[in-house]
């Protein structure tokens, strides 16, 4: 399912990153440096749940209050990760420079400055187990975060 204002914008793969228990050195070629995914989805779960009750969710900072309002009414805890990939995708184009990254296999963050990242999934799962901070917060705290960093 893709996104309404982007329908031509190709998704893209999460880097592996390394497994759990070990990592491998593998030296990286000039042929083989890409830029960084800015697109991977995986929040289709999430839009079938706000179609279900006739709402849109784009891709916009103001849908965060949309989402918010979801929590707050029950939205189910396992849409946890998509919130999360949602919530990172949104970084990902509103955020000039921000993008996905994986260091450990299976938790994928987001990049917003050259020394802060942001665990996407983590801080969907705080939202869900408290009211505070809500998204709107955490992304206002982000783009904090961004405006400082030299």
């Amino acid at each position: 399912m893709g996104i309404p204002e982007d329908p031509d914008e190709p998704l893209q793969k999460l880097p592996a990153g390394m497994p759990r228990r070990y990592a491998e050195y593998k030296p990286v070629t000039s042929d083989a440096v890409v830029p960084p995914p800015t697109n991977v989805g995986g929040y289709d779960e999430l839009h079938s749940y706000f179609q279900e009750r006739g709402q849109t969710l784009l891709r916009k900072a103001e849908s965060l209050a949309t989402l918010d309002q979801a929590i707050n009414d029950g939205l189910p805890a396992e849409l946890a990760r998509p919130i999360g990939m949602f919530y990172g995708d949104l970084l990902t184009h509103t955020v000039p420079g921000a993008h996905w990254e994986v260091i450990e296999e299976g938790y994928p963050r987001v990049r917003i400055t050259r020394n802060n990242a942001v665990d996407v999934v983590r801080v969907a799962l705080g939202r869900l187990a408290t009211p505070e901070p809500t998204l709107e917060q955490n992304y206002a705290h982000v783009l904090e975060v961004v405006r400082r960093e030299p």
